[in-house]
């Protein structure tokens, strides 16, 4: 998981403000309210400067006004094309996209757009450059329309102002199943010093996206890749030979997956745990 780049306009001077009053010209119903959703716009970016976009209120439109502003949203509308356009650029440019997954997740291609603030509750933000980013579909329906915590806290990290990298949460323990093949399941472990913000914000983003039981079904084709990988990589080495093979893979892709990504934490625990280093001694 990493942050996101907000939207980097073309123009200079441009806003996300602009981009709206372009997709609602020739509107009379929105020339009606212009005044009023420009002040909704100034007090989103105040929100985004504050890291606290989920504790907006609704501005409370209804029909027609309710209707018309979620009809400037469509899959394939000018917005929608900006954002994805935006995602592959940055996809293109850096390594640290995970082959261009959901932000969310890093497990599916983000293959819709997501509303951060829901567009039925927000109607205002129905198009605001700032309220959408690439997702999966498992992430979008897992994350509905609930925003925030009865602390007021939201239910999901927001990628363009939290860093999911604050501090390592994310850790994977080493069993030998039945069969004796290496089981791995994931949890979230805070250091003590971690901040307890940041901390309730990723605690609730793993709940509510239900991250563990993903994670923990996708390591078991992660690992049997990798085991693959070792099997011909270290043949007839020594176990101290393999880990060490392990350990320069980790190096090699840590600074792009980051602190917190699944395939990173079940590479750690490979590293550190004595159990696996028993089953890997007796594969080499």
């Amino acid at each position: 998981m990493i942050k996101y780049p907000l939207y980097q306009f073309s123009i200079n001077g441009e806003t996300p403000f602009d981009v709206y009053k372009t997709a609602a010209h020739g509107d009379a119903i929105l020339d009606a309210i212009e005044i009023q959703m420009e002040s909704c716009y100034n007090d989103y970016e105040n929100a985004v400067n504050s890291a606290s976009v989920h504790n907006l209120s609704s501005h409370g439109f209804v029909d027609p006004e309710k209707e018309h502003l979620k009809k400037l949203y469509k899959s394939d509308c000018d917005i929608a094309k900006k954002i994805r356009l935006h995602h592959s650029t940055f996809t293109s440019t850096t390594k640290r996209v995970y082959n261009n997954k959901c932000p969310y997740c890093t497990l599916s291609e983000p293959n819709t757009i997501e509303h951060i603030l829901p567009k039925e509750k927000y109607p205002e933000f129905a198009v605001h450059l700032y309220n959408l980013i690439p997702c999966c579909s498992k992430c979008n329906g897992h994350k509905s329309e609930a925003v925030r915590d009865h602390y007021r806290l939201p239910y999901t990290i927001n990628f363009y102002y939290h860093d999911p990298e604050y501090c390592q949460f994310l850790e994977a323990n080493c069993s030998i199943d039945p069969n004796g093949y290496p089981s791995f399941k994931y949890r979230l472990a805070f250091p003590k010093n971690a901040d307890p913000t940041l901390t309730a914000i990723v605690t609730n983003h793993f709940n509510r996206l239900h991250l563990i039981k993903r994670y923990d079904e996708e390591v078991i084709k992660n690992y049997s890749e990798i085991e693959l990988t070792i099997k011909t990589v270290c043949k007839g080495k020594s176990l101290n030979d393999a880990l060490q093979y392990l350990k320069d893979y980790l190096s090699n892709i840590n600074n792009d997956y980051g602190l917190n990504h699944h395939y990173v934490a079940m590479l750690r625990c490979m590293i550190g745990s004595p159990i696996y280093h028993a089953y890997l001694q007796s594969i080499l």
